[in-house]
């Protein structure tokens, strides 16, 4: 779909207000075509040569040019305020369907697609088309509307002057274009440039933290100026060219009237053409000027608008890999099991994470996931949910593949707790809640307790209302941590996933959570990433993964005696853990 059926489709979004428009358009315009012709009358009636002043004629036709008038003025009036609602619900209808498309991504899409161009195109880009969904109806059309309306009025008066008319206006359209393939690239190198400016202040704003770390603020700003050059540089270019037309149309209506006032002040002297007439088609190209200079204005903020919706339709355009099958079944009574068949995936095609990976938690256990960093920890835990496509093999749960489950059904029976946690600038109870939001005070608490909250949530000032803070910044990364958890249990999950998701509290309320969890976990599955022994030694089974591959499966007991690898990774964190208690100890 190019930009213009793209705009015209958003405008019939309000068809009703849209029809009334352009007849109220056509209304106003065949009104203000016919004040010219009783200008040139009035004038008219002032030729020396007839032989009386006629002052009840002249009255009548000042009478018919305030009621044309009054008549235009009403009708555009009413134009312009339908066209009020179809630009409006136009703007609205364009935010709805890039927001819509852009939380139906699937997670590989924000892998490839900087987080600051997804800002600009679904805030600033929309912004630039503002002017072509708003007046560019009303002045496109009633631009077209009167230009035809004088051209036929020319061709009504003198034809061989309406040819010269007819080319003047193919002559600033034919600039206009010009200008318009000019600035086209141009446009687009100025949405670009914005997209990556908003990308740097983003960055820069999120990673503050690490910047100033590493006191890279020189650097950064470099990386800003460059963009911002970028942006001030397309924009005076911009400028340049759209400066070019119109002096160039004040030049074209300035010719056209200096040569119809000469020829026809050379015919109206030889009495071959009445000075009414003269007048009419002088009024005529007075009328000319505002309708072409809307017109090729017009075609240039298409072209600003073309680059903006360019933007806007490639996240439009863009489906999700991930899909709910034709033949997907809602979850009724999930139990749990999961199974790993052969499964082989890689985030690009070259490189494959998981090799062939196959094993099984049987409903209501607890597996532990241990290996060294690259072994694909992360990545089995986010596959299990369907963020990504299998590149080979099968996951099951309950013996059913899960690309058979409607995709939300599937997540809502699954609880994340990821290790870098994000919370929204919501209240406490609110950021619990999110997963389940009409979930009861009662349940949010129970939550809570479980998370090993509750106590610190009831000593703030406003309890469960206090506000976390932009992405938490009023909590630590401990308590982060626990409402995460308590985010992830309040929608009562079947299938638990603990992403080191206790790495940031101390060892006594780790203890305090796992005991809490053992109590509700006993019909969960859960799957852990964890560097704590006590975790390691308190789940069913165990899986160790090196590589992308699975090198040992089994419970502690088994795994410590048979596999080597298990071994050294057990052995090194006790080592740590022995360390820390340590230095605990003697601090």
């Amino acid at each position: 779909m190019n930009s213009a059926r793209m705009i015209f489709k958003y405008w019939l979004k309000s068809k009703r207000a849209f029809i009334l428009q352009i007849i109220f358009l056509s209304l106003s315009t065949i009104f203000n075509t016919f004040i010219p012709i009783f200008i040139g009358r009035m004038v008219g009636l002032l030729d020396p040569n007839l032989p009386s002043f006629n002052i009840i004629v002249f009255l009548i036709y000042f009478c018919i040019i305030l009621v044309f008038g009054l008549f235009t003025y009403i009708f555009n009036r009413t134009a312009r305020l339908q066209g009020a609602e179809v630009s409006s619900r136009a703007l609205y209808y364009l935010r709805d369907d890039i927001s819509n498309a852009i939380y139906r991504q699937s997670f590989s899409y924000f892998d490839k697609t900087e987080t600051g161009q997804l800002i600009s195109r679904a805030t600033s880009d929309i912004e630039e088309t503002r002017q072509i969904f708003g007046m560019g109806l009303i002045l496109g059309f009633q631009s077209i509307l009167q230009i035809s309306g004088i051209i036929i009025g020319f061709f009504a008066f003198s034809l061989d002057l309406s040819i010269i008319l007819v080319s003047a206006i193919l002559i600033s359209l034919i600039l206009s274009y010009y200008i318009a393939k000019k600035l086209k690239p141009i446009f687009l190198e100025t949405r670009n440039s914005f997209g990556d400016l908003t990308s740097t202040i983003r960055e820069n704003i999120v990673g503050a933290q690490v910047v100033r770390i590493f006191s890279t603020q020189t650097k950064e700003y470099q990386k800003f100026k460059e963009n911002n050059n970028r942006f001030y540089k397309a924009s005076v270019n911009s400028i340049k060219y759209n400066s070019l037309y119109m002096p160039s149309i004040y030049i074209i209506i300035g010719a056209l009237t200096i040569f119809s006032l000469f020829i026809g002040g050379i015919r109206f002297i030889n009495g071959t053409m009445e000075l009414d007439i003269v007048v009419t088609l002088l009024s005529y190209i007075a009328a000319l000027g505002f309708p072409l200079m809307m017109l090729g204005q017009i075609m240039l903020v298409y072209i600003q608008a073309d680059a903006a919706l360019t933007r806007v339709r490639d996240i439009l355009d863009s489906s999700p890999e991930i899909k709910d099958l034709p033949n997907a079944s809602p979850i009724s009574n999930l139990k749990g099991e999961v199974d790993f068949e052969n499964v082989s995936f890689g985030y690009t095609i070259d490189h494959r994470i998981l090799k062939n990976v196959t094993f099984k938690i049987p409903a209501g256990k607890k597996l532990a996931i241990l290996g060294t960093t690259g072994s694909g920890k992360s990545t089995i835990i986010n596959l299990i949910p369907r963020f990504y496509e299998l590149n080979e093999g099968f996951i099951k749960i309950d013996q059913k593949d899960i690309k058979k489950y409607l995709i939300n059904d599937l997540r809502k029976s699954i609880g994340i707790v990821s290790q870098e946690t994000f919370l929204f600038n919501k209240t406490i109870a609110q950021n619990i809640a999110y997963g389940k939001e009409d979930a009861s005070i009662e349940e949010i608490i129970e939550a809570a307790k479980i998370a090993d909250l509750h106590d610190f949530i009831v000593k703030l000032p406003k309890g469960y209302d206090s506000i976390v803070g932009e992405r938490g910044t009023r909590l630590s990364g401990g308590q982060k941590q626990r409402l995460s958890i308590a985010r992830a249990l309040l929608t009562r999950p079947k299938i638990l996933i603990l992403d080191d998701s206790t790495s940031s509290v101390d060892v006594e309320t780790e203890y305090k959570i796992q005991q809490a969890l053992t109590r509700i976990m006993k019909d969960i599955t859960s799957i852990i990433i964890t560097q704590r022994i006590s975790t390691i030694r308190g789940v069913d089974y165990i899986l160790i993964l090196e590589r992308g591959r699975v090198v040992g499966y089994g419970t502690h007991n088994e795994l410590i005696r048979s596999n080597i690898l298990y071994k050294q990774i057990y052995e090194t964190l006790y080592q740590k853990q022995k360390s820390k208690s340590r230095i605990g100890e003697e601090t």
